[in-house]
């Protein structure tokens, strides 16, 4: 996964991120897409560690206490701070059924239009999410067994769902004439 991470790819094909004019901003969003795979890469780790453990415990006395719902907010954490760096990378799963139909222009206007579309989803689901988090705090609202207050863990995916967005919107904005956003010209 580092790997992938370190070169700009979220995958086999799948371009960098857009280059920013400013060199700060470059910085900062580096630092903040490292700070996003390293939690949810050590999230994935413990994840894993954790199911090792649970198994083995089974065979030889007990379940670990508790395993199901640390693994329920480990996979919230590895899911949601994934979305923002595929966002970014433009690595979602698409399909081009109509794609051959147009070029230039249209083509353009296509990639910012299906951008803009999915930063009004998941800025809406943020916001959804952001309205619930309060009322999932408010309310003291906990994990069944370990008692962990699930307030955060909601707050982490409407953050991550709004901040994807953005880089959506980022995307949307910066598509050139040629009709493939900026991470995609830089790839080639």
């Amino acid at each position: 996964m580092s790997d992938d991470l370190d070169s700009g790819r979220a995958g086999a094909g799948a371009p960098p991120p857009p280059a920013s004019a400013t060199p700060r901003l470059d910085i900062a969003a580096q630092r903040l897409a490292a700070s996003l795979a390293l939690l949810a890469s050590a999230a994935l780790f413990a994840l894993m560690t954790l199911t090792f453990v649970d198994v083995m415990a089974r065979k030889f006395y007990r379940s670990v206490p508790g395993a199901l719902e640390v693994s329920e907010m480990l996979l919230v954490v590895v899911l949601f701070c994934a979305l923002p760096l595929v966002s970014w990378r433009g690595g979602h799963v698409s399909f081009e059924l109509a794609d051959a139909l147009y070029k230039g222009r249209m083509a353009r206007y296509s990639s910012m239009l299906m951008d803009f579309i999915s930063a009004a989803a998941l800025g809406g689901l943020g916001g959804f999410g952001w309205g619930n988090a309060a009322r999932t705090l408010r309310d003291g609202d906990v994990s069944v067994y370990l008692r962990v207050p699930l307030g955060w863990f909601v707050y982490l995916m409407a953050a991550m769902l709004m901040l994807a967005a953005l880089l959506h919107l980022v995307r949307g904005l910066s598509t050139p004439a040629s009709g493939r956003p900026v991470a995609e010209d830089a790839a080639m």
